[in-house]
């Protein structure tokens, strides 16, 4: 379960990944789309970076509505 009250605590692990997408949907999206489908399933958020130090930063989306 992905709690937002505790976004500060997360780290990408195998059931939680994070993609900038300031551009518009990484083509890195789909390998990870696939691999969750093909374990336990997972959240992929959208908008936010991960730091050096396994930190996330929100980096924002452009043309949201089109995502």
């Amino acid at each position: 379960m992905f709690d937002i009250s505790r976004f500060d605590e997360y780290k990408e692990d195998n059931r939680r990944e994070v993609k900038k997408a300031k551009g518009g949907l990484p083509v890195s999206l789909w390998e990870t789309y696939s691999a969750f489908a093909n374990c336990y399933g997972g959240v992929i958020i959208l908008g936010v970076q991960e730091g050096i130090d396994g930190s996330w930063k929100a980096t924002g989306l452009e043309n949201e509505e089109k995502l």
